[in-house]
C-alpha cells in the first residue's frame, strides 16, 4: 500500500474514534431518544416494518437519536465543537426547508491466519454513508410524506477490504466483512424514493430505487455496522434478494403494531451502480408477515417469515443474492428478548430456496446478544454477542460451511463505537487447501 493510503486510513479511522452520534442496535428508546425528539418532532416516527441500519429512513433516526452524551472509556471527544458546527448546521437546514441529513463512517480492518495462496491475509475498508429525507407532506405527522435517498461510498486499505478478504482469501461462502468493499466508483446513489406512513398510521408504503434486502428479513440485532461482521450472520442470502433498484413496497400493521404484513416488487435486473432493467419486464416478488411473539419491553424486535419468487436476471447473471436463475424460496427469523429489561436477546434464523434461484441453497444461524453485559460496569451503549452460522452453498462442489464469530463493542469515547470481532471459518466452501481459517478484525463507526 501507497504511504498516501495509509495516511488517508489513518485520518478517517481517527476520525471514527472521535466524533459519533450512533443509535446502536438495541438502545433506541429512552431519555437519548426523548432529547433528540424534542430537537426534531418526527424522530418518533418510525421507518415502518424495517430494522436494518442499512436503510436509509432507520439510519437517518438513529443517527438523530444518538446526539446525547454517553460514557465512554476515555471520558470526553477530541473534536466536540467540529461536531457541534456540523450539528447546528444541519439543524439549521432542517429548520428551514425539512431537509434532514446524516453522515455515518464504518471502517473496519481484518486479518486471517489462513488464505488461498497469492491472496492477501488483511486489508481495510471504509463504508460510507450519506442519507436523507426531505419531509413534503403531513410534517410531524404519522402519515408524513417524504423523499428519501441514500449515497454509498466505498474504499479499500491495501490490496483488498475485509469482504473480499472472505471470499477471496479465506474462500469462504459467507464472508467476513459485509459492505467492506470498495465500489468502482467509490460513491453510488444507493436509494431514492418516496416514502409515506408509518407503523403508528398502520401503513406505509414507498417506491422509488430501493434496497430489498435492507427492508426483508432484517433485524436491528444483526448488521454489520453496530453488531455481527460477515454476510452469513447479517443477512438472510438464502432469499434470492435482488440487487438495488427500482420497486415498490409497503405494510400494514395490526394489533397496535404487535403484527405486520408486507410486500415487495423489484426490479430482478436491480442493480447498485445504474437504475436497472425495468423494460425486460423481470421481478423479484416477495411477501412477509412479523409478529413480536412474546415482547417484554418496547424495543422487542418482530419475529418474521418470508416467501419469495424471482423470474432472474434477462441474462441469466447473477448479481447480489440472486444467482439469475428462475426460483423461489422461503426463511423464518425469531427474534426473542430472554431478560425483562430486555438486554438478553436470542436470534434464528433459516433460509431455503428452490430451483438454484439464490447463491445459498440454505442458510441457518443462531445468535446471542448481551446488552451492557457487564452490569454496573458496562458503558452506555456496550455490547457483546456470539452467533453460528451454517450455509449450503449453491456453488457446484462447494463445501457446507459452518462459522463462529463473535464480538464485544464498546465506545472508546463518548461519542465513537468501536468493536473486537473474531471469527472462526470452518470448511471454507470455495477452497480444499485448509479446513479453518481463523480471522481478526476491528470496527470504529461515526456518524455526525
Amino acid at each position: 500500500m501507497k504511504s498516501g493510503k495509509w495516511t488517508a486510513f489513518a485520518v478517517v479511522l481517527a476520525g471514527s474514534l472521535s466524533a459519533s452520534g450512533y443509535v446502536y442496535a438495541a438502545d433506541t428508546s429512552g431519555q437519548d431518544a426523548e432529547q433528540s425528539a424534542a430537537l426534531n418532532p418526527t424522530q418518533r416516527i418510525s421507518a415502518g416494518w424495517v430494522e436494518s441500519d442499512r436503510d436509509p429512513s432507520v439510519l437517518i433516526n438513529q443517527i438523530e437519536a444518538r446526539r446525547a452524551p454517553r460514557t465512554g472509556l476515555v471520558p470526553f471527544s477530541p473534536i466536540q465543537p467540529v461536531r457541534d458546527g456540523y450539528i447546528a448546521m444541519t439543524d439549521a437546514i432542517y429548520e428551514a426547508v425539512g431537509l434532514r441529513l446524516g453522515l455515518s463512517f464504518h471502517t473496519a480492518g481484518q486479518y486471517t491466519t489462513n488464505n488461498v495462496q497469492g491472496t492477501a491475509r488483511y486489508g481495510g475498508a471504509t463504508d460510507m454513508d450519506f442519507v436523507g429525507t426531505w419531509e413534503l407532506f403531513n410534517r410531524g405527522t404519522p402519515t408524513q410524506g417524504e423523499i428519501g435517498f441514500g449515497v454509498e461510498g466505498r474504499w479499500d486499505y491495501g490490496l483488498i477490504g475485509p469482504q473480499n478478504i472472505g471470499f477471496s482469501s479465506v474462500a469462504s461462502s459467507g464472508g467476513t466483512g459485509n459492505t467492506y468493499s470498495a465500489y468502482f466508483p467509490a460513491f453510488i446513489l444507493r436509494n431514492l424514493y418516496y416514502r409515506m406512513g408509518s407503523a403508528e398510521a398502520g401503513w406505509v408504503f414507498r417506491f422509488g430505487k430501493i434496497t430489498t434486502d435492507a427492508m426483508l428479513m432484517t433485524n436491528r440485532h444483526l448488521t454489520p455496522n453496530t453488531t455481527f461482521l460477515s454476510n452469513a450472520g447479517t443477512g438472510m442470502f438464502a432469499a434470492g434478494f435482488a440487487d438495488s433498484g427500482p420497486g415498490i413496497a409497503g405494510a400494514l400493521y395490526f394489533m397496535d403494531q404487535r403484527a405486520y404484513v408486507s410486500g415487495v416488487l423489484a426490479d430482478s435486473n436491480g442493480d447498485r451502480f445504474n437504475f436497472g432493467r425495468l423494460e425486460k419486464g423481470d421481478f423479484y416478488k416477495g411477501a412477509e408477515v412479523g409478529f413480536k411473539i412474546f415482547p417484554r419491553t418496547e424495543k422487542a424486535s418482530y419475529s418474521k417469515l418470508l416467501v419469495w419468487h424471482t423470474d432472474g436476471t434477462y441474462n441469466r447473471t447473477g448479481i447480489n443474492a440472486n444467482t439469475g436463475q428462475s426460483g423461489w424460496g422461503i426463511a423464518g427469523l425469531l427474534s426473542q428478548e430472554l431478560t425483562a429489561d430486555g438486554k438478553t436477546v436470542i436470534v434464528g434464523r433459516y433460509g431455503k430456496s428452490f430451483d438454484d434461484a439464490a447463491i445459498y441453497d440454505q442458510q441457518a444461524a443462531l445468535a446471542l446478544l448481551k446488552y451492557q453485559p457487564f452490569g454496573k460496569y458496562s458503558f452506555d451503549d456496550d455490547a457483546l454477542g456470539v452467533q453460528l452460522n451454517w450455509i449450503d452453498s449453491a456453488t457446484d462442489g462447494a463445501r457446507n460451511e459452518t462459522s463462529i464469530e463473535t464480538f464485544y463493542r464498546f465506545p472508546l469515547f463518548p461519542d465513537l463505537d468501536t468493536t473486537l470481532a473474531y471469527q472462526a471459518v470452518i470448511n471454507p466452501a470455495n477452497t480444499t487447501a485448509f479446513d479453518s481459517a481463523h480471522v481478526f478484525s476491528i470496527r470504529a463507526v461515526t456518524s455526525f
